[in-house]
């Protein structure tokens, strides 16, 4: 798939170039988290649906590493009679890359669509 894709929160509109861009930021380190499941003996079509998970964990990190100014700003806002840790952490178990993710026709991005990424990234990576 290729096109920009956006990732929206109430607190945060980002846009990347591509689904495998997105990939890279989310998860940098994606290489090396690579090589290291490769040493443990994972075979490399095996390795899609494992990075997966893990982009999914690391998704939520990006978001708190990042945004959290921007999700303390809008719960500021937006939490005037609510607990804000409650709020918190009631809005951050709401995002995820499939809900919030969407490509440039409005598509909310499916699992397979990162499947389908992941696979050519690691095509990609010298392994």
């Amino acid at each position: 798939m290729s096109g920009s894709i956006t990732l929206r929160t109430p607190f945060k509109i980002q846009n990347f170039e591509s689904i495998e861009d997105s990939i890279m930021t989310i998860f940098p380190d994606i290489e090396a988290y690579l090589q290291k499941q490769l040493i443990k003996g994972i075979k490399k079509a095996d390795l899609a649906t494992l990075v997966y998970s893990e982009l999914e964990l690391n998704f939520k990190l990006f978001i708190v590493k990042n945004y959290t100014k921007d999700l303390d700003n809008y719960i500021q806002r937006e939490a005037k009679h609510v607990s804000k840790e409650v709020m918190k952490d009631t809005l951050l178990s709401t995002i995820s890359i499939t809900l919030n993710v969407s490509d440039e026709s409005s598509r909310k991005l499916s699992q397979n669509d990162y499947l389908f990424s992941l696979r050519k990234i690691i095509n990609n990576t010298k392994l």
